[in-house]
Parts: structure tokens; sequence; C-alpha cells
């Protein structure tokens, strides 16, 4: 997003919230809750997370399918066909397509530490970063997604508390990531 941009989109919430008029972070915000609160009423809490081993639980049922029953974790997870499934479907789809049809060039991609040399580099390494969360989202009963939407929707305590460490953490982390780049200015 351009300069340009951002003040024109800023400049917008401010002429909203002084004509009383929610701005649009505001209103797309309160559409987000509320189509929240319909997905758990209709489907029970929501992740992401769930639908990893939930994959390996159907390669386990074709492959070896004693196993696959006599293990109680996926026994636990059950099938691949739940509304989870079709949420990471979603996100990777529509990734797909947002990225092949947004019309402002991607930006060039930044090596975040000197072994990251080339971008093949930067994809193994995004990729190992995304599994390692991925196991401890497993680890910790579900992602940020099962935690902070379905948990902060349902007023959990363990979800605000858990927001409040996604966001302590990536702002802490993204602002060491800064002062090494810039070294300290």
């Amino acid at each position: 997003m351009s300069f340009a941009a951002t003040v024109t989109n800023s400049s917008a919430s401010v002429a909203a919230e002084r004509s009383g008029k929610l701005p649009p972070w505001a209103s797309l915000g309160i559409l987000f809750g509320v189509v929240g609160v319909l997905s758990i009423i209709a489907w029970g809490p929501i992740g992401v997370s769930g639908t990893y081993p939930r994959i390996i639980g159907e390669a386990m049922r074709a492959v070896a399918p004693g196993y696959a029953a006599e293990n109680p974790y996926l026994v636990k997870m059950g099938s691949i066909l739940v509304p989870e499934t079709f949420i990471l479907l979603g996100l990777v789809v529509g990734g797909i397509i947002g990225a092949r049809f947004d019309r402002v060039k991607a930006p060039k991609m930044e090596a975040t530490h000197p072994a990251e040399t080339t971008p093949a580099k930067r994809y193994r390494d995004a990729f190992i970063g995304g599994m390692l969360i991925v196991f401890g989202a497993r680890i910790a009963g579900g992602c940020t997604s099962g935690h902070i939407i379905s948990g902060m929707t349902q007023l959990s305590v363990s979800g605000f508390i858990f927001a409040a460490g996604v966001f302590a953490t990536g702002i802490g982390t993204a602002k060491l990531l800064n002062a090494a780049k810039t070294g300290g200015r």
C-alpha cells in the first residue's frame, strides 16, 4: 500500500469517526464477530491446526487402518470432513487467488537473517517455522484461530491470555528484528 493510500484510508477513518459513522475497520470487526458467534452456534468452536492431524489420520487409515483405529489421538481427531478443513482450504485458495489478482506488485522478499541468501532458503525456513507453529499449536490444544477467535468469542479467559501473549510476543519480536536490521537505530 502506498503512502498516499495509507493517508487516504486514515483520513477516511477519522472522517467516519467525526461523522458518527463507524470506520471501515470497526464495521468489519463487528461483522467478523457476528460471523464467529454464528459459526460457534452452528458448528461449535473452530480452529485450523486440527486439520493437520486429521490429514495424517486419513493417510494412516489408508496405509495402516489397524494402527489408525488403535491410535487414540487419531480417533479423537476424527474425520477430515469438518468445517475446519474447508477453512484451511479456503485460506490456501483465497491466498492464491488474492495473490494472482492483486494489482499491487508484491514487495521484494527480505531475508530476516544472513543464512537466507536465496528465496529457496527463505521458503525452507518459513516451512520449518510453520511446522513448528503447528506442532506447538497441537501441544497447546489449539491454534490462534481456536484460542483467539473461538476462545475470545466464548469469553474464555485462556483465549484472552493467549491473545495478549501472541500480540506481546509478536510486537517484541518485530522490534528486535527491526533493531537488528537497522543496527539499533
